[in-house]
């Protein structure tokens, strides 16, 4: 009997030795806003009733994607932590949400850390008009990389007013977005680029290695890739992938916005085409002395410019 109860003593103590494994779990939209946290000692996840429960790789997804919600997704990382979260089949569009005082971006990184994004499924992210937020609004500090692991994520981000669709919202610049893979599209509004800067903010170190990309620049002088309405756009770098550039009405497809230059650009791989609005460059700067400067193409990329009528654009 007393080995019996020394066994079972001995079970329980090396039980509550072990290290417990951090939850891998999947989280609903339908349930709440989803805020993830990741901090120097681990991630966590928040939703409703449910706070700070340790997930170092945490899934958000919906029951039923083919509807979209207005709830959504918030990951801060804390400086020289990481957050990583997979996006899978999400639908969320805050458009018509009019409640003041709540967050209305689809997605928002905050902090001084780094956040990974894996793709998986369909996923779209759009904010509301009212919101000024990018459809995923890139607002931490350190890198934002967008992932797809198992070549099966498709991603279309759209802007609210003054918004690009991946990046900053109005009169925020967006700096050091990473993409490697996916199928994305993102769509800028109302002077925000596609990928980079909102309205009247710029759109600097920007990097793509793979993936299928297709970025617009929504209204006047926006650029697809690169700088807002009225901003520049710099260190703008593709490496492989298709990409498809387009700006909006007097900014280039990759570079700069409106007035704006486009500097720093280095095509050495991948499909690419970049075609500037109306005025634009297809690659370097905007409409009405925007210039390019620092222009490389090399390797084995294949690139097709077309600049807008004027006189400024680069081929």
């Amino acid at each position: 009997m007393k080995r019996r109860l020394f066994a079972l003593a001995l079970a329980l103590l090396l039980a509550v030795s072990l290290p417990v494994s951090a939850l891998a779990a999947t989280w609903y939209l339908e349930n709440g806003d989803i805020t993830i946290r990741a901090t120097e000692n681990g991630q966590y996840v928040s939703q409703g009733e449910n706070v700070n429960v340790r997930d170092d790789d945490p899934t958000i997804s919906q029951n039923d994607s083919s509807t979209s919600t207005d709830r959504v997704i918030k990951v801060i990382a804390e400086e020289d932590a990481t957050a990583n979260v997979t996006l899978d089949g999400v639908n969320i569009d805050t458009s018509k949400t009019g409640i003041i005082g709540r967050d209305q971006a689809a997605l928002r990184t905050e902090g001084d850390g780094d956040v990974n994004i894996e793709l998986d499924g369909d996923n779209y992210l759009k904010s509301s008009f009212a919101s000024h937020a990018a459809g995923l609004n890139k607002g931490n500090s350190g890198t934002l990389t967008i992932n797809d692991e198992d070549n099966n994520g498709e991603l279309e981000a759209v802007g609210g007013y003054y918004s690009a669709g991946i990046g900053g919202g109005y009169h925020s610049s967006a700096s050091d977005i990473t993409i490697t893979g996916g199928t994305i599209t993102a769509r800028g509004a109302s002077g925000g680029a596609g990928i980079g800067g909102g309205n009247q903010g710029s759109g600097n170190n920007i990097t793509i290695s793979g993936g299928k990309v297709t970025a617009n620049g929504g209204g006047e002088g926006s650029a697809g890739i690169g700088g807002g309405y009225w901003a520049s756009g710099s260190n703008i770098t593709i490496s492989g992938g298709e990409v498809e550039a387009t700006g909006g009405t007097l900014g280039a497809g990759i570079g700069g916005g409106r007035n704006c230059a486009g500097s720093n650009i280095e095509i050495s791989g991948g499909n690419v085409t970049a075609k500037g609005g109306v005025g634009g460059a297809g690659i370097g700067g905007g409409a009405y002395g925007g210039t390019g400067s620092d222009i490389s193409i090399s390797g084995d990329a294949k690139v097709k410019v077309q600049g807008g009528e004027a006189d400024n654009y680069y081929y």
